[in-house]
């Protein structure tokens, strides 16, 4: 069973997501004023709202419209705007319980300052993470050329450039490694 704690500070607006949540099979939820340790947590927060302290080592679903503080939260983790729809939360938290990371496009996990550390690797310049973000959505070399217009020929040195510095053989490693890393999102 999997035990995720919904934490607000309002009793219709965790009812409202746990009805969100309702129906899920192996989910066992609960309500809280305050974060606990959980499988998941899914958490609700205001514009103004700081996040608590949390447990370590669990992941958050995140809802809220500004949230000025999230990379202080735990891995995995998941930020949803506050139009987020039941099958989108419901969605979110099975993503981070595979160790996914799930952000609406409004928010990036990774905030390149010009370059993006990917562990071992060379960093990911500014233009790759453009390109990064199209590959984690199926674009083939061409499409992500037409959207970022430039070459087909450049579209192809960059996913090269990505799959070189993320140490991925594939497309397809390469964006699971984007995904784990939190360089891009679902």
């Amino acid at each position: 069973m999997t035990h995720i704690a919904i934490v607000t500070g309002t009793p219709l607006l965790a009812q409202g997501l746990a009805a969100a949540l309702a129906g899920e099979s192996g989910w066992q939820l609960s309500q809280h004023d305050e974060p606990i340790a959980a499988d998941v947590l899914v958490m609700h927060r205001g514009d103004d709202a700081t996040v608590p302290p949390l447990p370590p080592d669990v992941p958050v679903v995140v809802i809220g419209s500004a949230l000025r503080d999230w990379a202080a939260l735990p891995q995995p983790l998941a930020l949803l705007p506050t139009g987020a729809t039941a099958a989108q939360l419901r969605v979110a938290v099975a993503a981070v319980l595979q160790g996914l990371q799930v952000r609406d496009p409004q928010w990036t996990f990774a905030q390149p300052k010009g370059l993006v550390d990917t562990g071992d690797h060379e960093p990911l310049t500014p233009r790759e993470l453009e390109v990064y973000e199209l590959l984690g959505k199926g674009l083939s070399n061409p499409d992500i050329a037409g959207v970022l217009g430039i070459s087909a020929h450049t579209a192809k040195y960059h996913v090269g450039q990505i799959l070189a510095k993320v140490g991925a053989a594939t497309r397809a490693e390469a964006v699971s490694a984007g995904l784990r890393m939190g360089i891009i999102g679902l």
